[in-house]
């Protein structure tokens, strides 16, 4: 997901936040939990990555319409929940 000045990618690797030419990437052992929020009111969604070393980590983007803000959060959530899932399972 993007917008004209960042963008989220959420894959098998990790995290990749973009901001006006400034990326962060992190991978799946440096993270300690992803947050993820959409206002009632409006087309942004911010994504917080919250890393082991206790430092934090946002990006906001805007989506060019509200269902498909909808989507982009649906998306991750399931991909987010997916990771999570198969990493405490992994654990116990």
């Amino acid at each position: 997901m993007s917008d004209r000045r960042g963008s989220i990618t959420v894959d098998s690797t990790g995290v990749i936040l973009q901001l006006d030419g400034e990326t962060a990437e992190f991978d799946w052992a440096e993270i300690g939990a992803v947050e993820t929020n959409t206002p009632r009111f409006g087309r942004q969604i911010t994504v917080t990555v919250h890393a082991t070393n206790r430092h934090s980590y946002n990006v906001r983007i805007e989506a060019p319409s509200r269902n498909l803000l909808k989507q982009w959060a649906t998306e991750l959530d399931t991909v987010l929940d997916s990771y999570f899932e198969a990493g405490s399972e992994a654990a116990g």
